[in-house]
């Protein structure tokens, strides 16, 4: 079991608060296909031979490779690896490129569901964002969807919106439950460095951000979608019964995957690489290393493999499974995790059931914390 993620480095433009690596052009489009096709061949042995269950085109926005490239990146992947034949094959969208006729050539080609970034159905929101759709077009493109056959498809939100508030942000879940789609990924708006957004709110230019908005709407988002019959899986994500990220979900659960495209990780089991952060390099390096090889690579210890553990499992309901560590990891891991969970679960800040330790709902914003104090001390 394994899977295999994509990155397409190209935008139409960059939003304003997106931290991911991006370009705002596709002048390097045809070299990095190139680039990316040869990667795929030369790393076919990565996953040493394991079925691969899921593949994700992330980005930037992948939906700007036309259909043919995309059939042909499957086809090599195809030729490549062994593909299970109900493979989750997930590709990211932007509303602005998709039509009712590249949304039916995606289904043809075997793409089954869809992660489209809508972020709000509001056009104040939107504008602050930097997004290129309108609330009109959002919603269009959902009715397109499902037109073109796909029933597996998930939206992207963001709350915490300065434009926004508590009604608005409610609104803009009662338009997502109206379509009865069976996933969300909602984010709180967070500034990134060096971004855009940063940029135009430390010069006055745009509305500064609060933590108390983000707060705010957390509690709506998780109520409202417990009210629906949605599981709130992982921090950000929330889904109907059985239908859950399987890509994902393979990061929190530790399966080895392979990442292909400039600055996409991998994992195989024991170590970790990442391939370099500019499209330039990676098509210069790939088919031809010449300035050595296009990744870095860090080989785990067991301690690092128990850190990577308690921070990504924290983060789902599933939680830290302590016969888990004892089992895989040896009694040394089990025993400290739960020795170190004690005090945090009398302080309310952990919960624990059995031979699980997990976070409730209020408890996941700050996961990252919670895991700090768990994690090994050398």
């Amino acid at each position: 079991m394994a899977g295999i993620y994509i990155h397409v480095p190209f935008c139409k433009s960059k939003c304003g608060y997106c931290g991911f690596y991006s370009l705002p052009s596709l002048k390097m489009k045809e070299h990095y296909l190139a680039a990316l096709k040869e990667e795929i061949v030369a790393r076919k042995n990565y996953l040493h031979g394991a079925t691969i269950d899921t593949i994700y085109f992330g980005g930037g926005t992948p939906s700007l490779l036309n259909i043919n490239e995309i059939r042909g990146l499957l086809d090599l992947i195809n030729n490549n690896f062994t593909v299970n034949a109900n493979a989750e094959i997930t590709l990211e969208a932007n509303p602005d490129t998709l039509s009712l006729e590249y949304l039916k050539g995606l289904r043809d080609i075997g793409i089954n569901r869809l992660s489209i970034g809508i972020q709000s159905f509001f056009d104040d929101d939107l504008h602050y964002l930097g997004r290129k759709h309108d609330a009109h077009h959002a919603r269009q493109c959902l009715n397109w969807a499902k037109q073109a056959g796909f029933s597996n498809i998930s939206i992207d939100l963001i709350y915490g919106l300065p434009t926004s508030h508590a009604e608005q942000w409610s609104q803009n879940l009662d338009i997502f439950f109206s379509y009865d789609l069976p996933h969300l990924s909602a984010y709180a708006l967070t500034l990134e460095p060096n971004s855009i957004l940063t940029k135009l709110i430390e010069q006055g230019k745009a509305l500064p951000i609060k933590e108390e908005d983000a707060l705010r709407d957390y509690d709506i988002l998780c109520r409202r979608a417990k009210e629906n019959g949605y599981l709130h899986y992982e921090i950000s994500n929330f889904c109907q019964t059985g239908m859950h990220s399987k890509h994902n979900a393979s990061y929190w659960f530790g399966t080895p995957y392979l990442g292909l495209g400039p600055s996409a990780h991998s994992f195989d089991g024991a170590s970790r690489q990442w391939n370099v952060s500019s499209v330039e390099k990676y098509c210069a390096r790939v088919p031809e290393p010449v300035e050595g090889p296009a990744f870095e690579k860090e080989q785990l210890s067991l301690e690092q493999h128990y850190d990577e553990y308690v921070m990504l499992r924290l983060r789902t309901h599933w939680g830290i499974d302590l016969k888990w560590l004892k089992r895989e990891m040896g009694e040394r891991f089990s025993t400290y995790c739960e020795q170190h969970a004690q005090p945090l679960i009398a302080q309310g800040r952990l919960s624990q059931t059995r031979e699980f330790l997990y976070l409730n709902d209020q408890q996941m914003l700050f996961a990252d914390g919670v895991a700090e104090e768990l994690f090994w001390e050398s």
